[in-house]
């Protein structure tokens, strides 16, 4: 008992709370195919995903593909390409995705 006031006041701990129940920023994508700029990315359910912090996805309109960003450990996010894999029937194209400046 009283750890709680170790952690701050109670104002801090419920603003802590509340950003990690924020999702996280999509990246800017651009196109795994055609390296077109996807303006269109969406935030993707990863409750449940052990591993797994935060996913993504866009659609490109120039190519009709679909392009992910997955963040995560490294197992959980290759064992979430190789799901998509199953899924979709073909070889997924990886691609590599850095954090805005």
């Amino acid at each position: 008992m009283g750890q709680a006031k170790n952690r701050g006041s109670k104002a801090v701990r419920v603003t802590q709370a509340l950003q990690r129940q924020q999702p996280p920023s999509p990246p800017r994508l651009v196109c795994t195919h055609c390296q077109a700029t996807l303006s269109n990315v969406a935030a993707v359910d990863t409750q449940g995903l052990a591993g797994i912090t935060a996913a993504f996805s866009a659609s490109c309109s120039a190519c009709q593909e679909d392009t992910w960003a997955v963040r995560g450990e490294p197992a959980a996010v290759r064992a979430f390409y190789e799901t998509l894999e199953k899924v979709s029937g073909q070889r997924i194209t990886l691609g590599t995705a850095r954090a805005d400046d």
